[in-house]
């Protein structure tokens, strides 16, 4: 998954590695972050994210600088309305 670009460039210029994105109960996961071109991006164990947290098309992730120096992204995930309701997703 590509991160938008005023994100990558402001703070994760240079980083090819593992950071941790957090959720707002504490859990952490690590997930590689590739950062080229002026562009960035999760790669490996982005999408085990994505299961564990039982995320679809349409949900918005939106991502919070914690720490600078450990790269660690606070993650709150906003699930998508359907027309009748909420998802019946687990949160």
């Amino acid at each position: 998954m590509y991160l938008p670009s005023c994100l990558a460039e402001k703070h994760l210029s240079g980083v090819s590695g593992f950071i941790k994105l957090q959720l707002p109960d504490g859990k952490q996961w690590p997930v590689r972050c590739l950062y080229r071109g002026g562009r960035a991006k999760f790669s490996q164990c982005w999408y085990e994210f994505t299961l564990e947290n039982n995320l679809g098309e349409g949900d918005v992730c939106v991502f919070e600088l914690l720490r600078s120096r450990e790269f660690v992204l606070k993650v709150t995930v906003f699930r998508v309305l359907e027309s009748a309701g909420l998802m019946n997703r687990p949160q």
